[in-house]
């Protein structure tokens, strides 16, 4: 077991990539904390991963919540050794700019770039006592753009640029910092984004490979980068998108 005896907090854990990656970390034999905004279903979810498996119903916006998830991790483990953040954001307004509420951008940057700042901030305490190390989830289009998705892609942007700069911060004390890019994985977000089949089908033929990666393919990767096979491994940025962001 490559994770054995690890303690793993997954934000966005109850679904798509945070739940596969949830799902392969318990099975290599890490303790895993999943994270969601969403209360239905979580603690069902989390028994569906392992019996000891928690659930911690977490808005990555609220600075009490991200100190209660903390909490919580320490309160039934005793310590940190991973942290993912995956939860993520995605508004089909951006494709028109001028008219894209002032809401949507908020709900975009606090999510998926705020929310990385202060599960970050709130975990590297925890995580430089064990030289632990953080995995967040980029996008591939967080290093390509696509005109339809400006703040989507900002936001992500911003996520691999943060990294590296916390990867550079803390590597003489052993904490190390990766960034996954994936590109179309075949999650609920994805097809929420494109909810018709004809439309998601002409979407994917965009991509080098014409088809989308899975959610499992992902935790791999993270898998990979987590365990101590990579500990010489910071401040990287992994694609996983069919080529992608070759275009």
């Amino acid at each position: 077991m490559k994770l054995k005896n690890k303690v793993a907090i997954i934000t966005g854990g109850t679904s798509g990539i945070g739940f596969a990656i949830a799902k392969l970390f318990s099975e290599e034999g890490a303790k895993v904390v999943i994270a969601s905004d969403k209360s239905e279903n979580g603690n069902d979810i989390a028994k569906s991963i392992s019996s000891d498996c928690l659930f911690v119903q977490t808005d990555v916006r609220e600075e009490s919540q991200i100190k209660n998830l903390l909490s919580e991790t320490i309160k039934k483990f005793g310590k940190l050794d991973i942290l993912i953040n995956s939860a993520g954001v995605y508004s089909l307004s951006q494709s028109d700019i001028a008219q894209m509420p002032i809401t949507d951008f908020d709900w975009i940057m606090n999510v998926n770039f705020k929310g990385v700042f202060l599960t970050t901030k709130f975990s590297i305490p925890e995580l430089l006592k064990t030289k632990g190390n953080i995995i967040n989830i980029s996008s591939a289009l967080g290093i390509v753009p696509e005109k339809e998705s400006a703040i989507y892609c900002a936001s992500k942007s911003a996520v691999i640029m943060f990294s590296k700069a916390i990867a550079l911060q803390f590597p003489e004390k052993g904490l190390r910092v990766n960034s996954i890019c994936p590109g179309p994985i075949d999650t609920p977000m994805l097809h929420r984004a494109f909810p018709e089949k004809k439309e998601y089908d002409e979407f994917l033929k965009k991509n080098p490979m014409q088809r989308a990666g899975t959610p499992e393919g992902v935790a791999k990767l993270a898998l990979f980068l987590a365990s101590e096979d990579t500990g010489y491994i910071t401040g990287g940025v992994y694609t996983i998108d069919g080529g992608q962001s070759l275009r």
